[in-house]
């Protein structure tokens, strides 16, 4: 069997970089035939699609972010990809019990069973998890633009207070599959593939990663209290529940804002471009294969 193993160097302060190699042996001593790759900046189509010619299995090592660059690459294949997670929040890996310990991981590779799964294309770049408009948003923007290469939760905090004393909600306007739900609104908009979302918020705590649908979550803020108030429903579960909360599904997904507005996909600022007035998400269903733990 031949496997690549792309690890992030700087996942994880380095622990990518240490886990690649450690899974990579493991995987030589089943007699599988390895390529240690690590990542590059820029487009991933440049220096990871030539190297998957001729492959059976991917191993992602590193956060959230380093998955869905390599698994945009292998979207409408038919190689399946297993995340070894080595980043902050690693919510697919939790979300699809994946564990980064190497010989579990080789277990998987050998032994695990193979299905398809949704991913999404938010104006016209890859998504896996979610896209949002809002205040997470806002704060990966300022993340974005004062990290450093590894960063932890800690990273956040700047940002969020930053954000948090400067906020001011987008007016949106939502439509799903050319019907209008939500038209000149202040509030939060997120668009989920699947239910994990940091800090186990999870918005669209009903979202599935296999049922060729969207989950649209819009919850109206106009103040600071506000977002407070729907943080602490959200964290208890209990925001969808809210009268006030919208939650709906569709294949195609356009959201408008009166001014461009920052949007996050699957945690990180799009790579071109940081705002937008609209943003178009589209279901791909059936399109990645993944390896059952």
């Amino acid at each position: 069997m031949r496997v690549l193993v792309a690890y992030n160097p700087v996942s994880g302060r380095g622990i990518a970089n240490k886990l690649g190699g450690d899974i990579s042996a493991a995987l030589l001593q089943k007699g599988c035939d390895v390529e240690l790759l690590p990542t590059e900046v820029g487009d991933q189509r440049k220096w990871l699609s030539p190297r998957l010619k001729q492959i059976d299995r991917v191993v992602a090592v590193g956060g959230d972010g380093t998955l869905r660059a390599i698994a945009s690459c292998l979207v409408d294949t038919n190689t399946p990809i297993y995340h070894a997670a080595s980043g902050t929040e690693n919510l697919f890996a939790k979300s699809m019990q994946m564990s980064n310990d190497p010989q579990k991981v080789v277990h998987a590779i050998l032994e695990g069973d193979v299905q398809k799964i949704d991913t999404a294309s938010a104006n016209g770049e890859f998504l896996l998890l979610m896209a949002s408009v809002g205040f997470d948003a806002e704060v990966v923007a300022d993340l974005a633009a004062t990290r450093g290469q590894s960063i932890t939760h800690m990273s956040y905090l700047m940002p969020c207070v930053r954000k948090f004393l400067k906020f001011s909600p987008p007016e949106v306007s939502i439509t799903i599959d050319d019907a209008m739900v939500v038209q000149n609104l202040c509030g939060w908009v997120v668009v989920a593939n699947s239910p994990a979302y940091a800090r186990g918020l999870n918005p669209a705590q009903n979202a599935s990663l296999t049922d060729g649908l969207l989950d649209v979550v819009f919850l109206p803020i106009r103040s600071r209290y506000s977002l407070i108030t729907w943080m602490l429903r959200a964290k208890r579960g209990t925001h969808l529940q809210h009268t006030k909360a919208i939650e709906l599904q569709g294949k195609n997904i356009q959201i408008k804002t009166s001014s461009p507005a920052h949007w996050q996909l699957d945690g990180d600022s799009p790579p071109e471009g940081t705002t937008a007035s609209c943003l178009d998400v589209v279901v791909r269903p059936n399109s990645l294969a993944i390896i059952s733990a």
